[in-house]
């Protein structure tokens, strides 16, 4: 007797657990019996079963098979869905309740028979897969949070980083008692999944964030170290600040290239550390605004007092470090900060702070001058540390986001750099004292400009305006001056300017020359005919 050895391997091996499944095998098994006249009742009760059905039930899926010419199961005949009915779902985006009344309006006015609501769902179930419905529900977005993703293999420290913003659910108390939502930019390593920087910004983020989170990033000096460097690759969204020609140009001179993903899900690192820190940080601050609900309209810690945002800036330090420093991450079951010190990937060398500041500083491109004051520059004043002198010279600022304690300075024309401003009110000993210095440098420097060009000036006027003795052709001294005087001198005569003899020229006299003082020969007298 043949045993129907695929059979029962499929069901030993946890394979075809379904009789639907195992019913085309078992038929075809069955059929080449048949054909080769082998096959006996004990086949097929044997083939029963394995299946788990009836003798009869085996002898009617081999009496189908051979009529139709097909193994497998005949389909029921039941109501599809037509492309006709997703166009209709489509209209009422993804509404089954409306598209069923549509359709059986649209049968009554044909005189046919409508289908059930019921019938319609169950169609739906089976023809159309969730994310589809979703998709014509809330859109491709909703359809795609349906879809399988590949894992992304793993990367080195530095290799890949992704950066975000995160609007913190809470309100926070300004400096000028005002309240205030605010947004943390941060960046994160993909491969240690260590925080590597962030930034905080009252009302709502802008490139200026982005940069501040940059410098924050790749420094390694304290307080933002031992973890930084400059990463090969940024993932970022679509967003407009971390597009922004500014942060570009940031990116193109630290030689980082930046990749824009086109859906949340291609960045997944950041965006776990955004709903990680919404449960591990977020919810325990006080004014939490997605705290349960009291009633429609009030919610837990509505009336608590708000942190300061110095406070929130001070705590959301804390957190990072203790993210960074003690929470176990389950992919590498070590801390970020253990996974990134491990890693014996090299790290590619920062820059220095000041060329990193000069790549990351930004301008609004107006003309602003020095006054008594300093310069006037978001509604404060600062005072340059080269700015003696200079009251009155039209400049350019830049600064650094995030960084209001002190700007840069540029000629407005010829973009020459004049040195930092700080603020005037919170000017350090340091820089008063050469603020000082410069004044009575420059006030001595242009006195000693002013005493050269007057003694030059006197010098070039002497001779017109004090009397001068005539000065004789050899130096006498005062003995010899006074005995010349008095006609006592035993010097030498002088010799005499001209000679005795009278000059002589080297070229004849023409006969019509009469010298000086001699009578002229007397002319000849006019002829009458004259």
């Amino acid at each position: 007797m043949t045993r129907l050895d695929g059979v029962v391997e499929a069901d030993e091996a946890g394979l075809g657990r379904h009789r639907d499944e195992l019913r085309p095998a078992v038929v075809r098994q069955l059929l080449r019996l048949r054909q080769s006249g082998e096959l006996t009742t004990a086949h097929v009760r044997l083939a029963a079963e394995s299946v788990g059905v009836s003798v009869r039930t085996v002898w009617n899926w081999l009496k189908q098979a051979e009529e139709k010419g097909s193994t497998e199961k005949p389909e029921r005949r039941r109501f599809r869905i037509t492309e006709e009915i997703i166009e209709v779902l489509a209209d009422y985006q993804g509404n089954v309740k409306r598209a069923h009344e549509h359709l059986v309006r649209v049968a009554e006015e044909a005189g046919e028979k409508p289908i059930g609501l019921t019938t319609l769902h169950d169609a739906i179930a089976r023809d159309l897969d969730p994310g589809f419905m979703a998709g014509l529900r809330e859109g491709i977005p909703a359809a795609r949070g349906f879809d399988p993703a590949f894992q992304r293999p793993a990367v080195a420290r530095n290799q890949v980083w992704e950066g975000d913003h995160k609007q913190a659910p809470t309100v926070v108390m300004m400096p000028d008692k005002k309240l205030s939502k605010v947004w943390v930019t941060w960046f994160e390593d993909r491969g240690t999944s260590h925080v590597m920087g962030w930034a905080v910004t009252a009302g709502s983020a802008h490139r200026g964030s982005v940069l501040a989170a940059v410098r924050a990033s790749v420094l390694r000096e304290d307080p933002y170290g031992p973890a930084g460097g400059l990463p090969e690759l940024v993932r970022v969204d679509g967003g407009a600040d971390f597009l922004s020609k500014t942060v570009r140009r940031a990116f193109g001179l630290l030689g980082v290239p930046v990749h824009r993903v086109r859906s949340a899900r291609h960045k997944g690192g950041i965006e776990r550390l955004n709903r990680t820190s919404m449960t591990r940080f977020f919810a325990d601050l006080p004014r939490y605004t997605k705290a349960p609900l009291l009633d429609h309209r009030r919610r837990v810690g509505d009336t608590d007092p708000p942190l300061t945002f110095e406070a929130f800036v001070q705590r959301l330090g804390e957190w990072v470090n203790e993210h960074n420093t003690q929470h176990v991450v389950k992919r590498t079951g070590v801390t970020p900060l253990e996974a990134w010190l491990a890693d014996p990937t090299e790290i590619r060398p920062e820059p220095t702070p000041a060329e990193l500041r000069a790549f990351m500083l930004e301008s609004d491109h107006r003309p602003r001058k020095i006054t008594s004051h300093g310069v006037e520059f978001a509604g404060r004043c600062y005072m340059p540390e080269n700015g003696v002198g200079r009251i009155g010279v039209e400049v350019r600022v830049r600064w650094m986001p995030h960084h209001a304690h002190e700007i840069d300075l540029y000629t407005f024309r010829g973009d020459r750099y004049l040195g930092r401003a700080f603020l005037s009110d919170e000017a350090t000993e340091e820089l008063r004292a050469k603020v000082l210095a410069d004044r009575q440098e420059h006030s001595a420097e242009l006195r000693r400009a002013l005493q050269r060009s007057g003694e030059r000036k006197r010098d070039r006027y002497l001779p017109a305006t004090e009397p001068q003795l005539p000065v004789s052709a050899t130096r006498m001294t005062k003995e010899e001056a006074l005995a010349e005087l008095a006609g006592t001198s035993r010097r030498a005569p002088a010799a005499p300017r001209r000679r005795a003899e009278p000059y002589q020229p080297l070229t004849p006299i023409p006969a019509g020359w009469v010298r000086p003082g001699q009578a002229t020969a007397p002319a000849d007298p006019p002829s009458e005919d004259t």
